[in-house]
């Protein structure tokens, strides 16, 4: 499994979490998205959306869930995940820097997540190794957005991206410098789970159907270290 995800740059994962902790997953990612009003500037917002709109969001999420709940570092979900990605990233676990985030697709218009690369939203300034394990709490199937991957794409440099619908208020990233011919879309069941590379092309479809996708990321990455010649990314900047 180490050699093809280091080939592919992706893996899906059978079941990390029990009937019991999907509900404990559950009840704390309700409740934090019912309560987003309380969260600080920045943690919550619509990934496809404008600041300040008020329209409805078509693809919320919640940045850094565990400073808001921090239960969420004491479960076995994050202990498996934690130690997946040591063995995946070579490196000890436990000195692995590590954030969450809980992402959204609401039922019948949740919007599409475009083709991007993770390492584009990064800073250039500094090393970024690392790897997300998403984990959706509902059935992720192609009609409500699962993810598709490109296989192999984690082993070029990362692509030119743009803001979404070309509008720089919004913070979501696509690009268009994708191969869509070799995805390979990963259906998985609620609890399963995909590992994907920071550099690794991927993108996840709208949801069509009557329920919401609830997905659960957990992001691990090698401690900082700064690049000496940085490349620069445009679409940083400000």
């Amino acid at each position: 499994m180490i050699g093809r995800y280091s080939r592919d740059g992706y893996m899906v994962l059978p079941r990390l979490s029990d009937d019991a902790q999907l509900q404990a997953l559950r009840a704390i990612y309700d409740r934090l998205f019912r309560e987003r009003g309380s969260t600080e500037a920045g943690d919550y917002y619509d990934i496809t959306g404008r600041p300040g709109d008020d329209s409805e969001p078509t693809l919320p999420q919640i940045i850094r869930p565990e400073k808001y709940e921090p239960r969420l570092l004491r479960t076995a979900h994050f202990q498996i995940c934690r130690a997946v990605a040591g063995r995946l990233i070579d490196h000890a676990a436990e000195q692995l820097d590590f954030f969450g985030h809980m992402i959204l697709k609401p039922a019948g218009y949740g919007a599409e997540t475009p083709w991007h690369q993770d390492e584009a939203y990064m800073d250039p300034s500094w090393e970024n190794r690392g790897l997300s394990i998403w984990t959706p709490l509902d059935d992720a199937s192609i009609d409500s957005g699962c993810l598709h991957f490109v296989p192999g794409s984690h082993r070029g440099d990362v692509v030119p991206h743009y803001h979404i619908g070309g509008d720089r208020a919004v913070r979501g990233l696509a690009t268009d410098e994708v191969d869509t011919t070799r995805a390979v879309a990963c259906p998985i069941p609620p609890g399963a789970a995909t590992v994907h590379d920071c550099r690794t092309l991927h993108y996840a479809g709208p949801n069509r159907t009557a329920h919401a996708r609830r997905a659960y990321v957990l992001m691990f990455k090698l401690p900082s270290r700064r690049v000496a010649a940085p490349q620069p990314r445009e679409w940083l900047a400000l």
